[in-house]
């Protein structure tokens, strides 16, 4: 293996698949990479005989946690029936909701069907914040009911808060708002304009670095009570130089995948280029033989701007998603979120306009 990818070990499969069953969703978030929503095209979702094949291939591929999203999961009227065959195949299993449709019974049935982890998102801890996010009225309250649920039944919960212009230095009291409900885990997912998400709520880079050392001491703070966890391969940047060995940074086509309502497969749940469809081609031969995923594992001599440039490549890589939001659609380029080796990236007009690309 090149410098670029020294010490990676190389996986036969993503240790991670998120799995978007539907795109219909109750809320319409104004950061949505999924672009989901009430009236979204539903397109052509798979059936429940093919939804169960797929869940065979990623057991059968070696894939060891399974997450349900969306849109709205709990909305597919097979949620159950797919959440007990992952199950049941040995899959760790984590369902992503806005928490709307945790109800006492469904609550029971996300126990009884052995589902690993729930995450509920939460942009805010006003309410009014979170609700304007999320565009729908209410929508807080059922979400700190849905914890409330979960946890009473002992159902592991993890609050997920996505940082942008408009809620960032909300970030630690979201954490504190977490603990107080008796989640058991806290998780950044770093904001990519895509889908509906647009340029201009994302954070500049001196403030996403700003908002990572943040949660690096809330880690510490909370040692022992409560975890806190983070996507953005970033952090390793920030942590020890000890801590820095569990980190291969941009896990897209390295460590995660997702897979599309209608079965198609991209490299990260924020990065829409399809490697192929499992409607024509086994997910093993995709992630084995995919060239793009090879070049992303690579990085040396592909990965190009800021990051190609960069001493940090082999541990951090840059963002592919935010890389291709920027270029336009080219998931090699330099990473403009970055703060140490920055980068002015061409905007395309449809960027400036306050569009984001479509997912």
């Amino acid at each position: 293996m090149d410098e670029a990818g020294k010490g990676f070990v190389e996986f036969t499969a993503p240790l991670y698949v998120a799995w978007e069953l539907t795109h219909r969703c109750n809320a319409h978030c104004v950061h949505c990479y999924s672009n989901s929503g009430p009236d979204a095209d539903l397109g052509d979702q798979l059936s429940l005989q093919s939804g169960l094949s797929l869940i065979d291939q990623l057991a059968d591929a070696g894939v060891l946690v399974l997450a349900f999203s969306g849109g709205e999961p709990m909305l597919h009227r097979h949620w159950r029936e797919l959440v007990a065959h992952a199950v049941q195949r040995g899959l760790s299993v984590n369902i992503a909701s806005n928490g709307s449709c945790i109800t006492d019974s469904n609550a029971d049935d996300l126990r009884d069907l052995g589902v690993k982890s729930v995450t509920i998102s939460i942009d805010s801890h006003l309410p009014a914040i979170h609700d304007e996010f999320r565009q729908l009225d209410g929508l807080f309250e059922k979400a700190v009911k849905a914890i409330h649920l979960l946890v009473e039944r002992g159902v592991r919960v993890v609050v997920g808060f996505t940082p942008t212009k408009l809620n960032w230095h909300d970030g630690r009291a979201v954490i504190d708002l977490a603990h107080s409900l008796g989640a058991d885990a806290v998780n950044l997912s770093e904001y990519v304009p895509a889908g509906r998400g647009t340029i201009d709520l994302a954070l500049a880079p001196e403030d996403l670095h700003a908002t990572l050392q943040e949660w690096i001491q809330a880690r510490e703070d909370y040692k022992g009570r409560m975890q806190i966890i983070w996507h953005d391969c970033r952090v390793a940047l920030l942590v020890s130089e000890e801590d820095q060995r569990k980190y291969v940074g941009c896990g897209a086509g390295r460590l995660v995948a997702r897979i599309l309502p209608d079965g198609a497969v991209t490299p990260c749940v924020f990065l829409p280029t399809r490697i192929g469809s499992l409607a024509s081609t086994p997910f093993k031969e995709m992630w084995a033989e995919s060239a793009l995923l090879r070049q992303f594992r690579e990085r040396a001599g592909h990965v190009g701007g800021n990051c190609g440039a960069c001493e940090h490549l082999a541990t951090c890589g840059g963002c592919r998603s935010v890389a291709y939001a920027y270029s336009g659609g080219d998931a090699l380029a330099g990473d403009p979120h970055c703060w140490i080796l920055p980068a002015e990236p061409h905007l395309p007009a449809k960027l400036l306009e306050g569009e984001g690309l479509p997912v």
